[in-house]
């Protein structure tokens, strides 16, 4: 699926393209800016699971894996540091950018000495913050693949295009973050725990069929261009991209 400028604007109706797909954590204690923040980067092509306090926020890399988190500083229970400093302390790589109001020049550099990656403050254009995660995420993966295929099914994820025998694919966006789970170990199993995982925040309220509903519509857009590799289910494991 190719996306230029216009059809980039109709991520806001639910449609995507592939991209660089990543599941982050945001912790922002201002609701209303928190929403914002998370339907932003999720129209970017991300998960996002927002939590508003420090605790909220050392629970979930507890129980789940992130690209990258992204804090706040000042907390009604303390510090987003704090959460930094246990990512660090548990061995976490993850990037982690600091999104805050504490613009001091003193809270920056101590932040970033005490492993930070990114320090952006408050007020920020969106289109900033955009950036810089794909940023992070980038460096992060480096060395990246752009483009992959298994079979005539090409996902090129810089450009944001995916095609089947040079064919456009247009599918939705939870769809978009399904075929890049799939195409880049393809002929290789992908269990259920690491898509519900990437494919699914926390508050996204996935039915228990969701994978299958999902795999049910990526397999048929797939299907109806003529692709030469299908998603072959194995029982009680997850999914596989293979002829």
């Amino acid at each position: 699926m190719h996306l230029g400028r216009g059809l980039a604007d109709t991520l806001a109706q639910s449609r995507c393209g592939v991209g660089s797909m990543a599941r982050l954590l945001v912790l922002e204690d201002e609701t209303v800016l928190g929403r914002h923040i998370k339907a932003r980067l999720e129209r970017a092509g991300h998960v996002v699971d927002l939590v508003e306090t420090v605790a909220g926020g050392i629970y979930v890399i507890g129980i789940a894996v992130y690209d990258l988190l992204i804090l706040d500083r000042r907390m009604p229970d303390g510090d987003g540091v704090q959460i930094l400093d246990y990512a660090r302390e548990i061995k976490l790589t993850v990037p982690v950018m600091f999104l805050t109001a504490s613009s001091a020049l003193d809270d920056r550099v101590q932040t970033l000495n005490r492993g930070a990656d990114d320090y952006l403050c408050k007020p920020f254009e969106p289109e900033e913050l955009v950036a810089r995660t794909t940023a992070l995420l980038r460096r992060a993966r480096a060395p990246a693949v752009s483009t992959v295929t298994a079979g005539n099914i090409a996902l090129d994820k810089t450009r944001r295009v995916a095609t089947v025998a040079g064919k456009p694919l247009m599918i939705a966006r939870r769809e978009g973050m399904l075929l890049e789970l799939l195409i880049f170990p393809a002929g290789q199993v992908v269990t259920r725990e690491v898509l519900e995982a990437k494919l699914f925040g926390f508050g996204d309220g996935a039915s228990p069929n969701a994978i299958e509903a999902s795999v049910y519509r990526l397999r048929n857009a797939l299907n109806n261009l003529g692709a030469d590799q299908q998603i072959h289910t194995v029982r009680g494991i997850g999914y596989c991209l293979a002829p």
